[in-house]
């Protein structure tokens, strides 16, 4: 077995109740088969309450429901209450995993942390070197997947490419984000075309070199839909909804931030998207996933004057808890980016290009 993580993943520690934004807050928890047969197996008294918690959502999942926006175990001093009563080990599976999130391809494994967290979203941002990512070998059983295993290798070698467009630091990174962009359409091309082999040939130089036009009406009629799209999901927080259902407005002028920032976030979302197209085919909506997300939360930092780190760190974090951890919110975007024009590369590059001529 091969596990794959970012560099960071081992500086991982839940800080639990010293943390600003707890995991315990605002979601339903579903609860696994395997947890779900050992609390109904439970004698003790605590097993009854477990039990009389459990519900189904509407999809017919068994669910710890949140009371008042919190899980009914968080005690106000921020810690878990199953936690303390049964332990760690007969957490279900959510809770004792989150933030790490896993995909897997048979004998290969790729681990990371949802920038949901603020602790991971933290040391996402902790430096400015180039992030990268560390493989080792490891006992443990194949995990059956139904993935394209030549398409696969595809995508690995694709992805390394990719990462090399986002860490040269010698353009800005709006540019690098649009080369980006490019170079995914070019190997979707070749992914429609059954020509993968030619996707060796897809040169990180080539698509750094292109120069980028603007064109203002084009920029501002894909935000419009940006927003308008962003208006249709729920949120968590209804004045950050607010806000990103306004980026359209935001005023860029004057807003400076460090490039390398907005380069971690984009790594982040591609590693943890990208290679999934081995399951679809859909490698270019992946990655206008990553752009889209980061030309939002970069207005968003705009938008609410965020002039430290720490502040679009909280920024960042709060975008992903909203968007990746509602299930219909995620297949909402992923929809219209993979069939609204609006969302399509061009209309994408005029809005970085907005960016990358200041």
């Amino acid at each position: 077995m091969k596990i794959t993580r970012p560099v960071y993943f081992e500086k991982f520690a839940c800080i639990a109740d010293r943390c600003p934004d707890t995991c315990c807050a605002g979601w339903d928890i579903v609860i696994d088969g395997e947890s779900l047969e050992k609390y109904g197996s439970l004698s003790s008294p605590y097993g009854d309450k477990i039990r009389s918690l459990i519900t189904a959502d509407g999809d017919g999942e068994s669910i710890f429901a949140a009371q008042g926006n919190r899980c009914p175990f968080l005690l106000d001093s921020g810690l878990c209450e199953m936690y303390k009563e049964i332990g760690h080990e007969n957490l279900c599976l959510t809770c004792r995993k989150f933030p790490r999130f896993t995909n897997a391809f048979g004998a290969r494994l790729e681990e990371g942390l949802s920038l949901s967290c603020p602790e991971a979203a933290r040391l996402i941002f902790e430096s400015d070197e180039p992030a990268a990512l560390v493989s080792k070998e490891t006992d443990g059983a194949i995990i059956p997947s139904d993935f394209d295993a030549e398409l696969y290798f595809t995508l690995l070698a694709a992805r390394k490419k990719a990462i090399d467009i986002l860490q040269q630091r010698k353009f800005s990174v709006e540019h690098r984000i649009c080369a980006f962009l490019e170079f995914s359409q070019a190997l979707q091309q070749l992914i429609k075309e059954d020509c993968l082999e030619k996707a060796a040939f897809l040169s990180a130089e080539f698509f750094l070199s292109h120069e980028h036009t603007y064109s203002q009406t084009k920029a501002k009629r894909a935000l419009n839909r940006f927003s308008a799209d962003f208006s249709t999901l729920e949120f968590i927080r209804p004045d950050f909804g607010d806000k990103l259902r306004n980026i359209e407005c935001v005023d860029m002028q004057g807003f400076v931030a460090p490039d390398w920032e907005y380069e971690q976030l984009m790594i982040y979302f591609i590693f943890r998207y990208f290679i999934t197209a081995a399951y679809d085919g859909d490698v270019l909506t992946k990655a206008k996933f990553a752009a889209v997300s980061v030309i939002a939360v970069k207005r968003l930092h705009a938008a609410l004057g965020a002039l430290t780190k720490e502040q679009r760190t909280d920024i960042s974090q709060k975008y992903s808890k909203e968007i990746e951890h509602c299930s219909d919110n995620l297949d909402y975007l992923f929809r219209s980016m993979k069939k609204s024009r609006y969302y399509g590369t061009e209309n994408l590059i005029n809005i970085l290009s907005e960016g990358e001529k200041a």
